[in-house]
């Protein structure tokens, strides 16, 4: 009996402990979730692993999820020349575990982007190339990441989309652009009452950091802003839901309750503070950045400032003609092409 048990448990020790089967092709689609503090990370990978490639969405938020990256049009136009990794961070998309509100903060998430790359190239191999691509708070959590110890020696280049580094800096760049182009506006005599409002709003805050109510205010505003523009391409988050909702599964009460929690959690008034301008002095990999014109939420200042601060030797930056805070749909081709270019160009 005791052999058989024995026999029975090697056995069960095999089976359990079997590598996962990786797919190592060009039109590869697989999910798996990664582990850390209390979290289980959905990772969505698709598109060309044997180019040995990877791009690494981190999304905006925090809680914003990964699912709408993953366009029909990104799928024909970067997926079929590498593989593209849409990562849901922890109270985001579709990741799951308890509300986790005492890891929901910037170290811990800069450990679970540290994890999902280790994961990655552990699953897809060592040599394995990964890049980076920021949007919005992406933004503060890359830099975080790359000003940490060697993290960047795991990643071959950066990709900032419209995304922050400087969050008291962002504000006084938003607010600086709204006032531009208020009394711009308002000379033009286009729209003059919603850029009256805007201007009044932007005259009536302080100096120091923004509160969080107020930069909650001064987003709004920033993100109003884009439809009194016609050169800028609508953008709609719902839309897209509609859309992609029932074509790729959308798990909608996920996305919902996880933007729910994280849009109220303790870290909004914890990032208020962060300033990384300094600290990207570490950074010596490869640089793109990738501003909207009419970016409000994320000025294109804002990447002048990065490339003004990083010690890369390789840096490049593109204004996108037709977008503002959301390029990747805004400005679809130029989006992709520069991305590809840069990939190409580095790995």
């Amino acid at each position: 009996m005791k052999s058989i048990l024995l026999g029975a448990f090697l056995m069960l020790s095999f089976i359990t402990c079997q590598k996962e089967e990786i797919t190592i092709g060009t039109e590869v689609s697989e999910t798996f979730y990664v582990e850390n503090e209390g979290a289980s990370m959905r990772v969505l990978v698709e598109g060309n692993t044997a180019s040995k490639t990877i791009l690494l969405f981190v999304h905006g938020g925090p809680g914003t999820g990964s699912f709408f990256y993953n366009t029909q049009y990104i799928s024909d136009n970067i997926e079929d020349k590498y593989a593209v990794a849409y990562w849901d961070q922890r109270n985001a998309g579709a990741s799951q575990g308890n509300s986790n509100g005492e890891h929901l903060n910037l170290l811990t998430m800069t450990e679970d982007l540290k994890k999902v790359i280790q994961v990655l190239k552990h699953r897809y191999g060592n040599d394995t190339k990964v890049f980076l691509l920021a949007h919005s708070f992406g933004g503060i959590l890359t830099t975080s990441f790359l000003t940490l110890e060697n993290n960047q020696d795991l990643v071959d280049g950066w990709i900032v989309c419209s995304a922050s580094h400087n969050y008291p800096l962002n504000d006084r760049l938003s607010k600086e652009a709204l006032l531009f182009y208020a009394n711009r506006e308002i000379a033009r005599g286009n729209y003059v009452n919603n850029w009256t409002e805007i201007k009044n709003f932007c005259l009536s805050l302080p100096e120091e950091i923004l509160s969080l109510s107020q930069a909650n205010q001064l987003n709004t505003y920033c993100t109003d802003a884009e439809d009194y523009f016609s050169e800028v391409v609508p953008f709609s988050l719902m839309d897209i839901l509609k859309e992609n909702a029932v074509d790729q599964d959308y798990p909608i009460t996920s996305i919902f309750f996880n933007h729910g929690y994280s849009q109220n959690a303790e870290i909004n008034n914890e990032l208020r503070k962060y300033n990384f301008s300094d600290a990207l002095r570490k950074v010596t990999i490869p640089v793109l950045t990738l501003y909207g014109e009419y970016d409000f939420v994320c000025p294109p200042a804002l990447g002048e400032s990065i490339l003004m601060n990083v010690s890369s030797t390789e840096t490049s930056s593109f204004l996108l003609p037709n977008s503002g805070h959301n390029g990747m749909f805004q400005d679809e081709y130029l989006f992709c092409e520069k991305v590809n270019e840069f990939i190409n160009r580095h790995r």
